[in-house]
């Protein structure tokens, strides 16, 4: 059976170099071995089970704003003037 995709694999550290014999590639990104197209799949068997489901980008993170961050848009202007206001003494107390 010739891959006709990337087919990711579950190989021990220990047998890396046994992988990479039969024509294992690693996936930096990933951090896992598969077997690249074109590349026939059967002496790659006992590494199949437990395989990684997905093969290729790692996921984006979603950054969120943590509470009370300021627009990206806000300039040291208006910045300085809500640090005033925030901290300004009321003389009129």
């Amino acid at each position: 059976m010739t891959a006709t995709n990337n087919i990711p694999l579950k190989v021990p550290f220990k047998e890396k170099d046994e992988a990479k014999s039969h024509g294992a590639r690693w996936n930096p990104d990933g951090k896992h071995w598969y077997v690249p197209v074109g590349v026939d799949a059967a002496p790659f068997k006992k590494w199949l089970d437990g395989a990684p489901a997905k093969t290729s980008q790692p996921k984006a993170t979603v950054q969120t704003k943590p509470a009370g961050a300021l627009p990206a848009n806000t300039d040291m202007d208006d910045v300085n003037a809500m640090l005033r206001d925030a901290y300004e003494v009321n003389d009129d107390q």
